[in-house]
C-alpha cells in the first residue's frame, strides 16, 4: 500500500470513529425539556442587543419553532431550532449544567 493510501485510510477511519462518538454521545444524553428551557432563555436574553442584526428576522423565527416544539415534547427538534436561532444572532450556545442528584 502505498503511504499516502494509508494516510487517508487513517484518517478516514479516524473520522469514522469520531462520527460515531458524536452520535452515541446523542442518543446516551437525549435532549431534555430543561436543555430547551436554558436555550430559550439564553436567545431572550441576547435577543435586546441582536435584534437588529441580518439575520434577527430567521432567528426569531427559528426561536418561536423552536420554543412550539419543545412544548409539545419534541425536545430534539426544539433543542436544534433554539440553537440555530441562537447562532443566526451570533451567540454560541452555553450547555447547561444540571445540578447534582440529591441522594
Amino acid at each position: 500500500m502505498r503511504p499516502g493510501a494509508a494516510a487517508l485510510l487513517l484518517a478516514l477511519a479516524t473520522l469514522a470513529s469520531a462520527g460515531a462518538g458524536a452520535a452515541a454521545d446523542a442518543q446516551s444524553h437525549p435532549a431534555t425539556a430543561a436543555d430547551c428551557q436554558s436555550l430559550l432563555h439564553q436567545f431572550d436574553v441576547a435577543w435586546p442587543a441582536h435584534r437588529d442584526g441580518p439575520r434577527a428576522a430567521t432567528a426569531r423565527q427559528s426561536r418561536d419553532l423552536g420554543e412550539t416544539d419543545c412544548k409539545q415534547g419534541h425536545y430534539a427538534d426544539g433543542v436544534h431550532q433554539l440553537r440555530r436561532a441562537l447562532h443566526d444572532i451570533g451567540v454560541k450556545p452555553v450547555k447547561a449544567v444540571a445540578p447534582p442528584p440529591h441522594h
